[in-house]
């Protein structure tokens, strides 16, 4: 099993996991007093309530929920979630795959008609959803032929033919009670599909990328050789969760870290969020480093206190980084570092560390994965390719397009790069000329 060419670089070394359920388990037992998430009610409440879980909580709630989805007919089914940042979002994704069945994450920013389309196109058995979205659920369930049989909703509404989160949960609770060991018994296969992602073509009909828990747990265990969060962490979860940049490096990388995660109440809420969660970890984009950046810096003597006085990690990706905003925070003595990667590689597959980093450059490639340019041009410029236990087994159900861009074990990013002696790699700008989060 060849290792990528950064495996003597490591920063840390890390626990490998293989699979959700092993990385659950580890979690829950060995955090288990910690708060894993913490959140509020409603945060328009005049008095906030904040609600706080344990691991050992969240492995009860997972278990549970596992339990009553088998219960409901739906093993090795596909269940679509679809719904803002929030701790039964996490709860339904891990409790699905955990109970080897396929998660189908989908967008909620998405039009109506495109949501129904992907909602289809995913031919899942089942939907956990926020009621927001339940005029669109009904619709795609009220076709013809349509696959969709159960409907869950992460919010406790009164609705024939509708279930909640809440129901399923303590059904699944009584089920264990009764002896019921469904959840127990099964055996997750890593290496199968165990995620569905829709790219988001600006241009053309999204592709459904199939990545397996094997994929997303190499890329874990990866990501924290280069980056440590500690169970003392507080990361802050604001970027689409659905999105595999969140999913991976936010909400999994907390959980297999024992950290604990707090839910953004809105973009105008980031640095008051920050404050009142002593937020010390976040992934965004640019454009929020650089929002934030024009705020601080007009006190910079305190501009570490102004984001709550604890961060110590802001990990950007999605889109490159203005080198003088990766710089100005340096120069704060906040570390900014820059990731690189795609749904198809679940998604990271390089990221700058404390130490290793060159501003201007998404850092090194992470320890097992490949990286080189193919077809340069003179000044060392060319096409990205990766090859590892990361990238994607392929686009469900569309063979021509898999084999555009995986060729022996090589994925094509599609984006032109040069990587310098030291391997710092340097995005130079996408082949096509679409810029696709």
């Amino acid at each position: 099993d060849k290792m990528g060419d950064n495996e003597n670089r490591k920063v840390y070394n890390a626990r490998e996991v293989k699979n959700y359920r092993k990385m659950v388990e580890y979690s829950c037992k060995n955090y288990a007093k910690n708060i894993a998430y913490k959140y509020k009610k409603d945060y328009t409440a005049k008095n906030v309530e904040y609600i706080e879980k344990t691991y050992e909580q969240v492995g009860k709630d997972i278990k549970a929920f596992g339990t009553g989805l088998l219960n409901l007919d739906l093993m090795g089914e596909r269940i679509v979630v679809v719904g803002k940042n929030r701790y039964e979002w996490c709860i339904s994704y891990l409790a699905t795959t955990c109970s080897n069945m396929v998660i189908v994450p989908i967008d909620k920013a998405l039009p109506d008609v495109e949501m129904q389309r992907l909602i289809e196109r995913s031919e899942a058995k089942a939907i956990i959803f926020d009621e927001k979205y339940l005029e669109t659920v009904k619709k795609v369930q009220e076709k013809e032929n349509s696959s969709l049989k159960i409907l869950i909703c992460m919010d406790d509404i009164k609705e024939k033919g509708i279930k909640t989160f809440n129901e399923v949960l303590k059904e699944g609770r009584k089920q264990i009670l009764a002896g019921d060991q469904k959840y127990d018994n099964i055996e997750t296969d890593e290496n199968k599909m165990s995620i569905m992602l829709f790219t988001s073509g600006t241009t053309n009909e999204p592709k459904a990328v199939m990545l397996s828990q094997a994929n997303i747990c190499a890329n874990i265990s990866n990501i924290a050789c280069w980056v440590k969060l500690y169970p003392t962490d507080v990361l802050l979860s604001f970027l689409p969760i659905h999105h595999v940049f969140e999913c991976t490096v936010g909400f999994l990388f907390a959980l297999y870290s024992g950290a604990q995660t707090v839910f953004c109440d809105g973009i105008r809420h980031i640095m008051e969020n920050m404050n009142e969660y002593k937020v010390s970890v976040m992934a965004s984009v640019p454009a929020i480093y650089e929002r934030i950046y024009k705020i601080i810096s007009k006190n910079k003597e305190n501009a570490k206190d102004l984001l709550g006085g604890h961060v110590k990690l802001l990990i950007s990706g999605a889109a490159s980084l203005d080198p003088t905003i990766e710089k100005n925070y340096r120069d704060l003595g906040i570390n900014l570092v820059q990731g690189y990667g795609l749904t198809e590689t679940s998604p990271v597959i390089a990221v700058g560390t404390n130490t290793h980093y060159r501003t201007g450059s998404v850092g090194i490639a992470v320890p097992s994965v490949e990286a080189k340019v193919i077809n340069c041009d003179e000044t060392g410029m060319g096409e990205l390719v990766v090859k590892g236990p990361s990238i994607m087994l392929g686009y469900y159900g569309n063979k021509e397009e898999t084999d555009k861009v995986l060729k022996d074990g090589w994925f094509n990013t599609g984006d032109l790069a040069r990587i310098d002696k030291d391997g710092y790699i340097f995005i130079c700008g996408r082949k096509k000329s679409v810029i696709v989060l």
